[in-house]
């Protein structure tokens, strides 16, 4: 024959653990969803002539990966803000902005998605641009 003991402090173990149970499972119903994340940026053409690797008066495609296509990304340049140069619906996880850089102080561009839980930035390096049409000479 088995007995079951039960005391008061049994009990009261038994009914916390089941009430921070309770309190798990709705906290974990209720946690907001996951934040959208940049997870990836290029810039493309990689290079000009010159001693700069982008200039001025000059164009560029930036291309960012997302894991949420739902958000939009927000493109801007260092100083800039979250304004930014551009913004872009994503699609199949990625996003495209052109940019023209609107100074050779800039040292960084960055891309980020509504209540993201971190930013992406890319450094660049950009100097007085000419415009050749097919190429960019930046010095």
């Amino acid at each position: 024959m088995t007995r079951i003991l039960e005391s008061p402090k049994v009990k009261r173990i038994v009914a916390g653990a089941a009430a921070l149970g309770v309190v798990a499972s709705v906290t974990a119903l209720t946690a907001p969803p996951a934040s959208a994340t940049v997870t990836s940026i290029a810039i493309a053409p990689a290079s000009t002539l010159g001693t700069h690797r982008y200039g001025t008066t000059c164009s560029y495609t930036v291309t960012v990966t997302v894991d949420d296509d739902s958000q939009t990304v927000y493109f801007f340049e260092e100083g800039q803000g979250p304004s930014g140069f551009a913004e872009a619906k994503p699609s199949g996880g990625v996003a495209k902005a052109t940019w023209t850089p609107s100074s050779t102080k800039i040292t960084y561009l960055y891309a980020v998605q509504p209540n993201a839980s971190a930013q992406i930035r890319q450094p660049v390096d950009v100097g007085t641009g000419i415009n050749l049409g097919s190429a960019c000479v930046a010095t």
